[in-house]
């Protein structure tokens, strides 16, 4: 898992992004953004693995699995305005909103300390303000 991705990472305006790989390179970019503008978010990888978990229904394994993927095709992603920019344009809104609001119920149950970040997580994510609407997780 992530090696298409990080093949089409090297050159994202060459080929389609494969909507499959939508999971693991959000993934990736929330890793990126926790290592530099967000330094300490996810001291603990059981927060990350959270995340993954909430976010795509997995077990503790598959996400702890989906971490260590994530890490590799993070350590061949660029910067993390460019990484948020490419993948603003590749994946499609409604992932990015499934992801960012999983990501604000991590957080949230974290504590509030985190509200600045989810702030700006979630423009990196949705490119828009927090205060947009994501959609459900599941429908009931």
């Amino acid at each position: 898992m992530g090696r298409n991705l990080r093949f089409w990472l090297a050159s994202p305006f060459a080929a389609p992004f494969d909507p499959g790989d939508a999971p693991l390179a959000l993934g990736a970019l929330l890793l990126r953004a926790s290592r530099t503008d967000h330094a300490g978010l996810f001291a603990e990888p059981a927060t990350f693995e959270a995340v993954l978990a909430l976010c795509y229904d997995l077990t503790a394994r598959e996400a702890s699995e989906m971490r260590e993927a994530c890490e590799r095709v993070e350590a061949v992603a660029p910067d993390c305005a460019s990484f948020a920019e490419i993948l603003q344009r590749a994946v499609g809104l409604s992932d990015r909103q499934r992801f960012a609001l999983s990501l604000h119920q991590v957080l949230l149950a974290a504590g509030p300390s985190q509200d600045p970040q989810l702030e700006a997580l979630s423009k990196l994510f949705l490119g828009a303000h927090s205060a947009t609407n994501p959609a459900p997780l599941r429908a009931g």
